[in-house]
């Protein structure tokens, strides 16, 4: 499972213990901790399932993010770096996402099903992939990861489908608690696969959002973390007919999507 695009080529350093000690229930000192916390939690299951779902069955929505990502460096020490995004998504193949970064750049991302775009907006430069056939937001997702230099955080929460990125090989889901974020009731669970640890917030109620997610990439050197609060969602949101399409400025520059090489299918990948 990829739950979100590294953001450190640009998605719980907690360890289970930990998350443990600070669930609702914790375990007395003379119960054994596997029959106490069980590793896949079934109730800690059904309340990311339920918001994997909402989100499903939402056809089209528009959030805003803040976000942070932490860089490791030479010494092993780390350094943040952050951006806001505005995301608009039309299911099942289109996608808007304005991002900022706290340097002050402005970048943009359109896809509209054939035509994916990325601009930043402050070098009047763009780059721009048109595909053979209409293909949708899955399609899009994969192709960013494995063929294009490029980011795409929060991209497992535009999926299609999101409950395959949530639940996909997980190897443990706790509970940690109920909180208060942000003026709303959350629960905050706590999830790992074999190469990350999630955090999610999930608001209580008849809305499952996601409110804030923390994920840890314990197969990265330093294990840094990626960060994200989510707010202003919305299911009816004004979609303009050109909003997913990208009329480059006058004099703007187009330049070249750095793609990798296609994988070498597995018989004929070298040993």
């Amino acid at each position: 499972m990829k739950w979100i695009a590294r953001t450190s080529g640009t998605a719980l350093a907690l360890a289970l213990a930990l998350v443990a000690a600070g669930a609702r229930s914790q375990a007395p000192s003379d119960v054994p901790a596997a029959e106490a916390a069980p590793l896949l939690d079934p109730e800690a299951l059904a309340i990311a399932r339920r918001a994997g779902e909402f989100l499903r069955e939402s056809k089209r929505f528009s959030l805003s993010a803040e976000s942070g990502y932490e860089v490791v460096q030479e010494d092993g020490s780390k350094l943040e770096f952050g951006s806001t995004r505005r995301y608009v998504v039309q299911r099942p193949d289109r996608v808007r996402v304005e991002t900022q970064p706290r340097d002050g750049a402005r970048r943009l991302t359109l896809f509209d099903g054939r035509t994916f775009v990325q601009a930043d907006l402050g070098e009047n430069a763009y780059a721009r992939a048109d595909l053979k056939e209409a293909r949708d937001i899955d399609f899009l997702i994969d192709l960013v990861r494995e063929r294009l230099d490029t980011p795409l955080p929060l991209a497992e929460l535009l999926r299609n489908d999101p409950r395959e990125a949530i639940e996909d090989s997980l190897e443990a889901a706790v509970v940690v608690g109920t909180e208060r974020l942000r003026g709303a009731d959350t629960e905050h669970v706590a999830l790992r696969n074999p190469d990350a640890d999630l955090q999610l917030w999930i608001e209580r109620g008849e809305r499952p959002l996601v409110r804030r997610l923390v994920i840890t990439y314990r197969d990265v050197e330093g294990q840094p973390s990626f960060w994200a609060d989510l707010d202003d969602w919305s299911f009816a949101p004004e979609i303009a007919a050109d909003t997913f399409r990208f009329a480059p400025p006058e004099g703007a520059e187009r330049v070249r999507f750095e793609v990798r090489p296609a994988p070498a299918p597995a018989e004929e990948a070298a040993p």
